[in-house]
């Protein structure tokens, strides 16, 4: 057609021709400057390249079979490939999607079998659908042994920068070492630490994963220690998270870990919260089977709106969690808030939840917690409104049994002791006793 499809400014490869003789192929350097192609994808199917490619005659089943026959595997030893300036576009008339790779620029060492070699590499990545608009750049020393299929990269540098969907300023880094044996299907990864931050709907946020060593083969994983850190600063607050993994291991019938721990902290203007879970994990990855069994989970708050200003409160029990069969069990007792709470609680079904509890109080001061209408108001307080029928409609599919004991209530100043609430919800009818 009248519009280019490919173009190239200057192109050199040079061979050497006596190793040719023995099936080695030694290449000086593959140089490419400017190379830019096309590909677009007709409204009707059909490629800007098809024409092209012509029409290929099928060999004869005999002619196949011996063009097939392998010889003497071919070894490989480039001195050096250098690529600047190339572009690569690709254009769906029949979506609208567009994708362009542009500034690529590719410049290796010598690439031969259990040689290090060195790599850098450059690119601007732009797309329409997602929307993407990316520069990322990636330094590393890469082995590998074809004979074996063992790869590794040694001292990765890898970041990026742009903006992705609805996240602008948006920066990526990554390093480490990392190996692949795709043979034995064994993959190991040291030093690596992986960090993202940019920003989504005027919320900032920050991110960083690390792992000292991990370890994956066909049968079994392991990983000293897997931490994670994120920040957000937006609407709701200022939150930093922690999570952290102590000796992981285990395979996909079951996994393990010593200390899974995790921190949250929230900071808002006028109150702060803490919160600290940790428990030993065990689980199986094939049976969604995930267990908590010695669980620890503590929470703080201060702030001027809150009873006496701050309050504390630490559970201690269990949870089990089966998606396979759709079950949630969970057995916590310990202060919460200003009580002592037992509390059993089962969900089977997590489309239609079967929800059943067991909740025990020994004291609770409602009033506490209840907001405080202020004097002013209370004199000036506006008609009524009209009341409203209630809408029973969420009842209908409730499917709940349980029981609350409160030795001690307060509520509006009203004192009670020994009290007893157990509720029942089926086919939406609901007792409360």
């Amino acid at each position: 057609s009248d519009k280019e499809y490919a173009a190239i400014d200057s192109a050199n490869v040079s061979v050497a021709l006596l190793p040719l003789l023995s099936r080695q192929l030694v290449v000086d350097e593959v140089a490419a400057r400017g190379v830019k192609v096309q590909v677009i994808k007709l409204k009707d199917g059909s490629n800007n390249y098809d024409d092209l490619l012509g029409k290929t005659e099928q060999a004869a089943p005999a002619e196949s079979q011996q063009a097939a026959q392998p010889g003497a595997a071919v070894a490989f030893d480039i001195a050096a490939i250098k690529i600047e300036n190339a572009e690569l576009s690709y254009r769906d008339e029949a979506k609208g999607a567009q994708y362009q790779l542009k500034d690529l620029n590719l410049k290796t060492g010598r690439l031969a079998n259990n040689l290090p070699c060195k790599v850098d590499f450059k690119v601007v990545v732009q797309a329409n659908e997602p929307r993407l608009d990316i520069a990322a750049q990636l330094q590393t020393i890469l082995t590998f042994d074809l004979d074996a299929m063992r790869f590794k990269v040694e001292a990765l540098d890898f970041q990026a920068r742009g903006s992705a969907l609805d996240i602008s300023n948006m920066e990526l880094q990554a390093s480490g070492d990392a190996s692949a044996n795709l043979t034995t299907q064994e993959y190991t990864a040291r030093k690596l630490s992986v960090s993202a931050n940019g920003v989504k709907d005027k919320d900032r946020f920050d991110s960083k994963l690390n792992v000292p060593e991990l370890s994956l083969t066909r049968d079994k994983f392991s990983a000293d220690k897997i931490t994670l850190k994120a920040a957000l600063d937006g609407a709701v607050g200022k939150v930093e998270a922690g999570l952290s993994l102590l000796d992981l291991q285990g395979n996909a019938q079951s996994f393990k870990s010593n200390a899974l721990t995790l921190d949250v902290d929230l900071k808002q203007p006028e109150q702060a919260f803490k919160l600290r879970l940790a428990t030993p994990l065990a689980g199986s990855v094939e049976a969604k089977q995930i267990n908590l069994s010695d669980l620890v989970l503590a929470l703080s708050a201060t702030g001027d709106k809150l009873p006496n200003k701050s309050l504390s409160s630490e559970m201690k029990g269990s949870v089990q969690i089966d998606a396979g069969r759709q079950s949630v069990q969970a057995n916590l007792a310990g202060g919460l808030l200003q009580s002592q709470v037992k509390a059993k609680f089962a969900l089977n079904g997590f489309n239609n939840p079967a929800i059943r509890y067991d909740l025990d109080i020994d004291q609770l001061d409602a009033d506490l917690y209840l907001p405080k209408k202020p004097a002013a108001a209370a004199k000036a307080e506006a008609p009524a409104a009209p009341e409203q029928p209630f809408d029973l409609s969420g009842l209908r599919k409730l499917n709940v049994e349980g029981g609350l004991r409160i030795g001690k209530l307060k509520v509006a100043n009203i004192q009670s002791a020994q009290v007893r609430v157990d509720v029942k919800a089926h086919n939406g009818q609901v007792n409360v006793s």
